[in-house]
């Protein structure tokens, strides 16, 4: 009857110990909330020539990503705010994210995007697309 007591306040003080250090643990997950999506022209300008021109030969966004720099930047939120997105920071410390959005985003039927910052601190958008491999999921 002793022992069962002492294991079961043994179980209670390790998960004391392991809820605490789960508290602390939120804390740098909070730091890698990401700046909002910011399309410069410039950046409109790489995504319309690289992603929304067949010519290209690179992977196309549907039309309706490709109007403006406003609707490059609600691609980039689509794929930034994904529940399911990858997030990696790459060594030139751009962040790269990769995102399976569960509908069709590219001419070749792409369910997944890409996305690429300059940073934390600094949402400017290097690049978007579609893709069909790296993100969590069926891309296709």
């Amino acid at each position: 009857m002793k022992r069962t007591n002492q294991l079961a306040l043994l179980c209670a003080a390790a998960l004391a110990f392991l809820s605490g250090c789960q508290g602390l643990a939120s804390a740098p997950e909070a730091a890698l909330v990401d700046a909002q999506c910011v399309v410069t022209p410039a950046g409109y300008q790489h995504i319309f020539a690289r992603h929304c021109t067949a010519t290209s030969g690179a992977s196309q966004l549907l039309p309706q990503y490709c109007t403006n720099a406003a609707a490059a930047q609600n691609f980039c939120r689509m794929v930034q705010g994904a529940v399911n997105k990858t997030r990696v920071v790459q060594p030139d410390n751009r962040i790269r994210y990769d995102a399976n959005l569960g509908q069709v985003v590219g001419t070749a039927g792409e369910k997944c995007g890409r996305l690429i910052i300059e940073g934390a601190a600094n949402g400017t958008v290097v690049t978007e697309f579609p893709e069909l491999a790296g993100a969590p999921g069926n891309c296709q």
